[in-house]
């Protein structure tokens, strides 16, 4: 990763932990190599970086005492929202200096997730349309580290020529090959697509209605917020979240976050519960977790000349032009921006 990209995707927000699994309590997250300490205060969620500014201890190791977040060594307080410190118990009266703070940074809850943005947000936060809709159910999949690329994972997701080869335990051996031509609509910077496939009748142990044919209508908003509606024959749904978090600062690990969702169709009508649909979807990550792992480079270039392209790839040709473009804007910007407050 370049210095430009990280300093874009620093800009960008990003789930960092299931919401379930913060509850009210601490936990660690990490973007792009920043450590980070989550913790919940009657329902308001601080992020702040991961290590004590007394002795670097890790803080996400500690416990909520008072309404603050405790440093597991010495006891040190820091108040939920500012992070500023609010007792340091080896001082006199327990007062603190004042100025010593964590640094906090921007967060909220969206979809069942925390998410973060390490600096001002660049791009709006991403919107996943539809969801929440009545009479739908929403599981949460578990957070998986992968050794390869965020836009590696994200053009994996929404890729359907390998689902007859990568998919076949899952999916079965029927799946259809060919992959009809498709055009990649573009939204500001959203990108949208539909596709028919048939999966041959096995999968979901041969439940004909969910088996068969299926358009699937695919969203994604740069840099790697991915979801994809699955429209039944008898307009019954699936609904499947995908996000990719940069870990490190070289661009070489993602942490996966994911949702999975059915309409009431799919679990009165045809009898699929959604914890048998979250299992499916687990199952169909895992297939593809090796694939992901094993391609080289590791993240999938941004120069299009170095790899060959098929009519099935159109959305990674578009996706990763996008993405460049992105980048330029973002760059001209910081520019502008940097000279405007030189001059000031």
């Amino acid at each position: 990763m370049d210095d430009l990209e990280y300093r874009f995707l620093r800009h960008c927000w990003f789930p960092v932990a299931r919401s379930s699994d913060l509850g009210e309590g601490v936990l660690a997250g990490q973007i792009l190599d920043q450590e980070l300490v989550l913790y919940r205060v009657s329902g308001r969620v601080t992020v702040a970086a991961g290590r004590c500014p007394h002795r670097g201890m890790a803080l996400w190791l500690g416990r909520l005492r008072d309404d603050c977040l405790e440093c597991p060594y010495h006891g040190w307080l820091f108040e939920p929202g500012s992070g500023a410190c609010a007792e340091i118990p080896s001082l006199p009266e327990r007062r603190p200096a004042a100025g010593i703070a964590l640094r906090t940074f921007e967060a909220r809850e969206a979809y069942g997730h925390v998410w973060c943005c390490l600096d001002d947000p660049y791009l709006p936060f991403p919107e996943l349309l539809g969801y929440g809709t009545q009479g739908w159910q929403y599981g949460f999949g578990d957070p998986h580290d992968l050794a390869c690329g965020m836009r590696q994972l994200t053009e994996n997701f929404r890729d359907m020529a390998h689902f007859a080869f990568v998919h076949t335990g899952t999916m079965g051996p029927n799946v259809r090959r060919e992959v009809d031509p498709y055009t990649v609509g573009r939204i500001g910077w959203d990108l949208e697509w539909a596709l028919t496939t048939e999966l041959g009748g096995t999968a979901l142990e041969g439940n004909s209605a969910l088996a068969n044919t299926q358009t699937l209508t695919y969203r994604l908003t740069p840099p790697m917020s991915a979801y994809v509606r699955t429209s039944f024959p008898d307009g019954s749904g699936r609904f499947v979240a995908q996000f990719a978090t940069p870990v490190n600062r070289e661009g070489t690990r993602v942490r996966q976050f994911w949702i999975v969702g059915i309409d009431e169709t799919v679990s009165g009508a045809h009898g699929v519960s959604l914890e048998e649909m979250w299992e499916y979807e687990r199952q169909i990550f895992a297939e593809d977790y090796p694939i992901v792992e094993n391609q080289w480079p590791a993240e999938a270039p941004l120069d299009t000349r170095t790899q060959v392209h098929t009519r099935s790839d159109k959305y990674s040709l578009v996706f990763r032009r996008l993405y460049v473009e992105l980048l330029e804007r973002f760059a001209e910007e910081s520019v502008k921006a940097g000279a405007s407050t030189s001059a000031s």
